[in-house]
């Protein structure tokens, strides 16, 4: 899932909340609470030297269903922009797979463009699935959500890709693959797929704090917003805290704020805030995605779910009533209320337990279990993961697996060494020099 840290900022001003003790584990990133280290991730100290000199990547489109009408609303993305960051010479490609609901751009994204190309990749990112770019103009089913299924549109969007714009620009000797939160789940079934197509013959793919279970983690992620704010006055004095913070920390820094991990680091030092307040803001992140998703999907299906089937609309329209309610929409409601009457229009018979295992790792376990193909990198306080299932993760992947002891989700991606570990898993490191 993807938790913006910038998104985040004015919360961690709020009062009250546990402190930070030195570790004794031998594990050098911040002792902090898992909600806490996955809004305030890495700070910069801790972080290898991952700055690039110019610009080295490039901004492409691809048409993937030239023949798909451009869709009311969202006209302006019936293409679906990627990223590639090239080296000179030969080098191995790696494909990298963004977060929920994130295009190919953000701090995670960064944190992996940087670390490859200066190991020496070719590299290639991608917006997720669940992303608005993604649905509209990849998107076979415009209802993402189901892994499979999504592996097979990303690895569509890979296949063209290459074939089309990139095999004559760049001289590549191996393909990689990697993503984190829902692009990790997505990296093992794209790694699958491959098997069967052999376009890329991968020979490696690195989950990255991935959900085993998609519906799962939403629902957790969906309660640390609804479980904590019930009312709509609750929502409005929530948001007076956030504007009245936002202010004060304006006003103590002479307005001038770096919203990075260092400020972020400081302000927790400073104020200290509760863990249902982390939650609030975590839960709301992610609600957004799924306001996203639910609208998206509506329109893209024309199911008339938010949107009534036929509306028309210019530019300057009134959306007021649709964010509305799809802002109460939660994840539950749009696999329930979408998704599965998506796929139940052609195979009737498809029960909820169906598409809930077809959106989860358990849905490959044999396989997961076998291939030496695919590497995990976790944390074990993820704040996406229900009772058991890191356990079943090491379980499964045995010595494949990496368990770092906290980091929250996703929070710890840029310390030093994890990049270490991730890049190792690859055969890779960053230079010595540091250059």
């Amino acid at each position: 899932m993807k938790i913006p840290a910038l998104f985040l900022t004015p919360l961690l001003a709020l009062a009250a909340g546990t402190a930070m003790a030195a570790t004794e584990d031998g594990y050098g990133y911040p002792d902090l609470d898992a909600f806490a280290a996955t809004v305030i991730q890495t700070p910069d100290e801790l972080r290898p030297n991952l700055k690039l000199k110019g610009y080295p990547y490039k901004l492409y489109n691809l048409r993937v269903f030239p023949e798909r009408p451009k869709v009311k609303y969202m006209w302006y993305a019936n293409k679906l922009p990627y990223l590639v960051f090239a080296q000179k010479g030969p080098a191995p490609l790696i494909f990298v797979i963004a977060g929920t609901g994130s295009s190919y751009h953000g701090p995670h994204m960064s944190t992996l463009y940087a670390s490859f190309y200066k190991a020496g990749f070719h590299v290639v990112g991608l917006p997720s699935p669940t992303s608005l770019p993604f649905m509209v103009a990849a998107s076979s089913t415009g209802v993402p959500g189901l892994l499979d299924s999504d592996a097979e549109d990303l690895y569509r969007v890979m296949t063209m890709a290459w074939q089309q714009q990139l095999s004559k620009k760049l001289d590549v000797t191996d393909f990689y693959v990697t993503g984190y939160s829902l692009g990790a789940a997505q990296t093992a079934y794209v790694v699958k797929l491959d098997e069967e197509k052999k376009v890329f013959n991968f020979k490696k793919g690195l989950m990255i704090n991935p959900p085993v279970n998609l519906y799962n983690s939403a629902l957790l992620l969906d309660g640390y917003l609804r479980n904590n704010v019930t009312t709509g006055d609750e929502m409005i004095a929530y948001w007076n805290r956030l504007t009245k913070v936002m202010g004060e920390e304006y006003a103590e820094t002479q307005g001038v704020v770096n919203l990075g991990p260092d400020f972020l680091y400081e302000v927790y030092r400073k104020r200290r805030p509760d863990d249902e307040n982390l939650q609030i803001l975590i839960g709301l992140a992610f609600a957004i995605t799924a306001q996203n998703m639910v609208t998206v999907g509506d329109v893209m299906t024309q199911s008339g779910y938010i949107v009534p089937v036929g509306t028309t609309a210019s530019i300057t329209a009134d959306v007021t009533d649709y964010y509305i309610v799809s802002a109460r929409t939660p994840f539950r409601l749009y696999f329930q209320g979408l998704l599965m009457p998506y796929y139940q229009r052609s195979n009737p018979d498809i029960t909820e337990d169906d598409l809930v295992n077809r959106a989860s790792l358990y849905n490959i376990e044999e396989w997961l279990r076998h291939t030496d193909k695919i590497g995990l990198s976790h944390n074990a306080d993820d704040i996406i993961m229900g009772p058991g299932e890191i356990e079943w993760l090491e379980q499964v992947m045995g010595d494949r697996a990496k368990i770092w002891p906290r980091g929250g989700h996703c929070g710890n991606m840029a310390y030093k060494e994890n990049v270490d570990h991730m890049l190792a898993f690859f055969g890779a490191s960053l230079p010595e020099d540091g250059k």
